[in-house]
């Protein structure tokens, strides 16, 4: 697996930044879907920025998991989304042009 252009403390302060928005969009992809899965956080090659864009951040729910990554049952992201309770937690992943990726689990500030 290739590795992620942005450090963990990078990918946790995009997190922090965007909470809110990332508790919402994966709120409503599971109402909408019915499924669980992540939200996908697409990130570029040069200016990252902790302020994402609407193209930059998606849900896809377990079905369509695969079109995006194709490890993802031997990384442990698909024990992730088995295990995480969508009404109260969030699985967020990022997605890199190089393929690389890194997904983190985290529970929704009420």
């Amino acid at each position: 697996m290739a590795i992620p252009l942005e450090s963990k403390d990078e990918q946790f302060a995009v997190i922090e930044a965007n909470a809110k928005q990332i508790g919402a969009i994966a709120h409503s992809g599971y109402a909408t879907t019915h499924e669980k899965g992540t939200v996908v956080i697409f990130r570029q090659l040069e200016n990252n920025s902790n302020v994402l864009e609407d193209w930059q951040i998606k849900y896809r729910p377990i079905t369509q998991i695969e079109t995006l990554i194709s490890d993802w049952k031997s990384v442990g992201l698909q024990d992730m989304l088995i295990r995480y309770n969508p009404e109260v937690s969030v699985v967020c992943t990022f997605l890199y042009p190089n393929g690389a990726h890194a997904s983190y689990h985290f529970v929704i500030e009420a």
